[in-house]
């Protein structure tokens, strides 16, 4: 999930779904609505050109001057009218400038309008935080009588506030000054940290002896040159292939090598700068460290609880992972007698080794049910099937002629629009992720997001089977976007898409992920090139080996989790970043060290996620809570879908996290249900 604000092979007659374009509506302005200053949005602006990127900011930035002159221009009383909905105004503004300029910077193929998209939210960025550092603004939220306002509204001004707070607006000018300094700086390092990951694609060469046991379709895509050598690149389709196939240790390794060394030495001199900016902005606001600023507005609230939960969490998983890695040793060793470890580059190929032994699933075989465009229109058809909207393919502008855009109905209301960007291409977003573009405002825009993967991608010839573990990533990104739209219908900017505590926001992906190993799911669009259905007899056993190495996954996420808050809870004026990673990874990490690891330099998330990489055990504690009662009513269940559309998914940031998943549950949340998965 990215996140700016931290600052059809199939019949149309799927399910749910339509490949017509549709004409697009008006977006229709409620009789009792707040009159906006600013111009509906009546379709989502991608850039063509770096002049369009431009023309957007600087559009939006003129309408924050206006407004935040207008505000503190009022001599007499402020209000909701003459002062609230005017913030919210800057809010959308600044949506609408850093969420489409987000996604353009990571995926757009014109370097010139990534640069300019990069520029704009730096110019942005300042800006925003010139606002959340104005005395006169603040002064003049806080001004408004709370007496005479509605519950969503009195949210709006204490969020608000505690906003303004975390950004140092009641310190005095210098250093406001300094605070400003270092957030512009905190932006700059940041997006360099993204874009040494985003442009150090690297390839190496194999001959086909070396890459043995890869797939056929994947050895068709990767033909030899006159040499007789094959090019591999670090693109995740082609470094997850040869890790879970290839029979050769040292292809293995020398991909792992390469993969994690994206970035270094560039990226060690830039974390270590940003780290540095982000130490002290967060000690200059007060706090102890930027860990304890980060945790302050999460559901975590303080850094004891995240160590503690990480703790805890290991505590709980490191048995299975030790009793784990001994019996995936063994196949090792039947291979190598000589074997001295096991490592990172042996996960996944000898997990995948373990789930046939034990339960005869082979990856290979399995990925005959799941061709790209069938996974796509069956994921949905699940979705349009358990919401009740449909999707219409639409013909509205895009940047890649790969991306496709939808909109979404419910009945003949049009409710929210999307994009898919599902393939890898020089100069994108290495990962996948859901780019939250604009919120949804009632009577001003409706919310738009954009799904970026890096699938492969079907041609003539070539269907682009797809891993299970890739439909399990797409049913997780989905989620995340279904969030987003259906969090569509809010007054406050605020309280529109996915603006909840951010350790709470994984957790619908995480659910999400359940449908992709439901049989009753997979049956309605998992099928080989025979029309054939996935036996449920596989379906089981998928299931059943999905438990292979489950400790081992855990306690990678565990070391990541702690890798990233370790970075950010201590002074980083003398940090090694690599030592600190070595010990890091000695405690946590189920696998074998080897030199030249230099993981941190790649792990783009210790740019966006900074200090919290802990929210997705978090999220998928309160994930396997949530899913309690779809699992007892079944994941197709339109009336258990409606409710958690209803308390959780609609509600956005309009109320605290815990309080949306006791609507959903009728209860607190609790870890039974976490414990009883870890230990299946």
């Amino acid at each position: 999930m990215k996140y700016w604000n931290f600052l059809i092979a199939m019949s149309a007659a799927t399910i749910g779904f339509s490949g017509c374009a549709q004409k697009q509506e008006p977006v229709q302005v409620p009789q009792a609505a707040h009159v906006f200053s600013i111009e509906p949005l009546s379709m989502p602006v991608v850039f063509s050109t770096a002049a369009d990127a431009k023309n957007v900011c600087d559009t939006n930035l003129r309408h924050v001057q206006r407004l935040k002159g207008e505000i503190t221009a009022i001599s007499g009383k402020h209000t909701r009218e003459n002062t609230l909905e005017k913030l919210n105004e800057i809010d959308i503004a600044f949506e609408r400038m850093m969420g489409v300029s987000e996604l353009m910077a990571n995926t757009h193929p014109d370097k010139d309008v990534r640069d300019e998209a990069e520029a704009c939210m730096q110019r942005a960025a300042k800006e925003l935080t010139a606002i959340q550092m104005d005395p006169d603004l603040y002064a003049s939220v806080n001004a408004v009588d709370k007496t005479t306002l509605d519950g969503k509204a009195k949210r709006f001004v204490d969020k608000t506030i505690e906003a303004y707070k975390l950004s140092g607006v009641d310190k005095d000018e210098a250093t406001r000054k300094v605070l400003a300094d270092l957030d512009a700086a905190i932006v700059q390092s940041g997006q360099d940290f993204d874009k040494n990951i985003r442009n150090d694609r690297k390839t190496i060469q194999f001959t086909a002896e070396q890459l043995a046991g890869l797939p056929e379709d994947f050895m068709k895509s990767h033909q030899p040159d006159a040499d007789g050598k094959i090019t591999v690149s670090t693109d995740n389709t082609d470094y997850f292939p040869v890790l879970n196939y290839a029979k050769n240790e040292n292809t293995r390794r020398a991909i792992t090598e390469l993969f994690n060394s994206r970035a270094y030495p560039a990226n060690d001199v830039v974390f270590k700068k940003l780290l540095n900016e982000r130490y002290q902005y967060a000690t200059t606001l007060g706090f102890e460290n930027w860990a304890a600023y980060n945790a302050y507005d999460k559901m975590a609230k303080d850094t004891k609880t995240i160590a503690s939960f990480i703790e805890e969490i290991a505590k709980l998983t490191e048995p299975r992972a030790k009793a784990e890695i001994e019996e995936l040793m063994a196949l090792k060793r039947a291979d190598n007698p000589d074997a001295d470890g096991f490592y990172a580059w042996d996960r996944f190929y000898y997990t995948e080794a373990l789930k046939r032994q034990k339960y005869d699933v082979d990856a290979q075989s399995v990925r005959q049910y799941f061709a790209y465009e069938k996974v796509k229109r069956g994921i949905l058809s699940v979705a349009s099937r358990i919401y009740g909207v449909t999707f219409q393919q639409s013909d509205r502008p895009v940047w890649h002629p790969s991306v496709e855009a939808y909109d979404v109905y419910e009945g003949d209301t049009l409710i929210a629009r999307f994009y898919l960007d599902m393939h890898p291409r020089e100069g994108k977003y290495g990962h996948a992720a859901s780019f939250g573009m604009y919120s949804g405002i009632e009577g001003l825009q409706l919310p738009a997001a954009t799904l970026v993967c890096n699938f492969p991608e079907p041609t003539p010839s070539n269907p682009a089977l797809m891993e299970h573990n890739d439909v399990q990533t797409f049913f997780h990104e989905f989620g995340h976007l279904l969030h987003q739209l259906f969090a569509g219908r809010h007054h406050w900017a605020k309280q529109s898409g996915i603006n909840c505590e951010w350790d709470f926001v994984e957790a619908p992906s995480q659910l999400f992920e359940d449908w992709a190993w439901d049989y009753d799911v997979l049956k309605m669009f998992a099928t080989n090139d025979k029309g054939e259905v996935i036996p449920k007899d596989l379906v089981e056993r998928m299931k059943q080996s999905d438990n292979v190495g489950k400790g081992v996954h855990n306690m990678r996420q565990i070391s990541y989790a702690a890798l990233s808050y370790t970075y950010h809870s201590v002074d980083p004026k003398d940090i090694d970043l690599q030592a600190t990673m070595n010990d890091v990874f000695a405690k946590y990490s189920p696998f074998k060290q080897y030199e030249g690891d230099h993981t941190f330099a790649s792990f783009g998330h210790l740019n966006g996620y900074s200090s919290m990489y802990y929210t997705y055990m978090w999220s998928l504690s309160i994930a396997k809570d949530l899913a309690v009662p779809f699992h007892k009513n079944g994941l197709l269940s339109t009336d258990t879908a409606r409710k958690y559309r209803e308390t959780i998914l609609s509600v956005g940031g309009a109320q605290d996290a815990k309080d949306m998943v006791h609507n959903f549950l009728g209860r607190d949340y609790n870890l039974d249900a976490f414990k009883a998965w870890l230990t299946e």
